[in-house]
């Protein structure tokens, strides 16, 4: 399953990699942990997060940023043992 959301904001900055390290911003009041954390929960639940210039939005050549986040496809029997799990607990 992949999910893509966009914006027409600032974009991106070219080293985007720094982006998932923790304390790294480009914000005045950012604290540097928000791509952080969400890319290690994704991770945690199989998936990858990917970071890359959205599509021009409204018909204008600006381009904002695009976060991808794929997950596996959850089968019925792990479904059951994982819902499982969250109940015994």
């Amino acid at each position: 399953m992949s999910i893509t959301i966009s914006d027409n904001g600032i974009g991106l900055p070219q080293d985007r990699a720094k982006l998932f390290e923790p304390y790294v911003t480009t914000r005045d009041k950012g604290t540097g942990l928000g791509l952080p954390i969400v890319k290690k929960i994704i991770e945690e639940h199989g998936g990858v997060l990917r970071l890359d210039d959205a599509e021009p939005i409204g018909g204008t050549q600006h381009v904002g940023a695009a976060a991808t986040i794929e997950l596996p496809k959850l089968q019925a029997e792990d479904a059951g043992r994982k819902s499982k799990k969250v109940h015994e607990q």
